[in-house]
């Protein structure tokens, strides 16, 4: 075999992982958030993948996601294959290079286990094993989106060459833009506080979010709004049952039982009041609502009750599981400035929930 057939066997067969690496990853970024809320299952178990199917929604934003990023490097790839004869081979080693790495990143995630149900921030802070597996995560989705963006550099550029700069000034507008879109959805988000008064909603129940506790077990003001907000479409008869979510610290009261507290003394009937006093999260919270009280009472429609800037990431984790959710704001007064902060940080968040169920 000559050295011009061989090499272009070599190429032809790159060309083949490229595709399939395109496939592997879409199969496995598109099941994974799935598996990982999943409560243990095996990520092929029949039990796993009959639940996945059922709840699959190719509309689902992060499911958009892979399958858009992957369809464009394939279609990159295959255009690339195309004009083969004229693609400078170290572009496709480069590419290939790439996929390896990318790969590296992905499988160091899955050793260190399921990703934890705390948020990104915390993690990245303590720079604790489940902080390094979110970072691994987010490392192989940007090193993703740079092999697509490189793939379609070599494709269409004049010389089919992997302009390296080229790919990194183009995923990083991505990037910027992507990111930008999502804090304008955040920092603009309208809860749906008005359509239930004016349509006189009545709905299954309304979900009070946890949130801090002061000395003396004392709702902090955040919690007292969101309390305070509960009870407001309690008495409105919008909700029929107030589910009280939040743990806290050994010892002391915890967010739910606080809450608890707080509408007791309003003179809510101890009837309509459920506590969940375990979670650390708002994943965690939804979660719970999902999973004991959402589907075993076939509830039809929730209302759920956070701050402003926290209601995007809260609605789209209970889009993910099938929850038909209302958001309501509390009046917690935030300056300009405090909400923007927040923002900043909840689109990350809804990011990260997005590509990988992280919450």
């Amino acid at each position: 075999m000559s050295k011009a057939n061989h090499s272009g066997s070599s190429s032809k067969l790159t060309i083949i992982w490229l595709v399939a690496y395109e496939c592997i990853v879409l199969f496995v970024m598109e099941t994974y958030k799935y598996w990982l809320n999943s409560g243990g299952e095996s990520f092929l178990s029949r039990a796993f993948l009959s639940t996945f199917a059922k709840n699959f929604s190719l509309l689902y934003t992060g499911n958009l996601f892979w399958l858009t990023i992957c369809l464009i490097s394939i279609i990159a790839i295959i255009n690339i294959f195309l004009q083969l004869s004229k693609v400078d081979p170290s572009a496709i080693r480069g590419l290939v290079i790439l996929t390896f790495i990318s790969l590296g990143f992905m499988l160091f995630a899955f050793v260190l286990g399921r990703v934890p149900r705390e948020t990104f921030y915390e993690n990245l802070v303590s720079l604790s094993q489940k902080g390094v597996q979110t970072i691994s995560l987010s490392l192989f989705a940007v090193l993703h989106l740079f092999i697509a963006i490189s793939a379609c550099v070599i494709s269409f550029s004049a010389l089919m060459k992997f302009y390296v700069f080229r790919s990194i000034w183009v995923t990083i507008l991505v990037l910027i833009a992507g990111y930008a879109v999502v804090f304008l959805f955040s920092y603009n988000y309208k809860d749906d506080y008005n359509i239930l008064i004016e349509n006189k909603k009545t709905v299954d129940a309304g979900t009070v979010l946890g949130a801090a506790v002061w000395g003396g077990n004392r709702p902090s003001p955040v919690l007292r709004e969101r309390i305070n907000k509960g009870y407001e479409l309690y008495e409105a008869g919008i909700i029929k049952n107030i589910i009280l979510t939040g743990g806290g610290a050994p010892g002391e009261m915890t967010e739910a039982e606080v809450s608890k507290k707080e509408l007791l003394k309003k003179g809510v009937n101890e009837k309509h009041i459920i506590i969940e006093n375990k979670s650390n999260s708002t994943l965690e919270q939804i979660l719970y609502l999902n999973n004991n009280l959402y589907k075993k009472n076939n509830w039809k429609e929730i209302v759920v009750i956070s701050d402003n800037f926290h209601l995007l990431r809260t609605k789209q984790i209970c889009r993910f599981f099938g929850i038909n959710a209302y958001t309501v704001a509390s009046d917690t007064p935030l300056s300009t400035e405090s909400s923007f902060n927040f923002c900043i940080k909840e689109s990350f968040a809804v990011i990260l929930f997005w590509l990988f169920g992280i919450g």
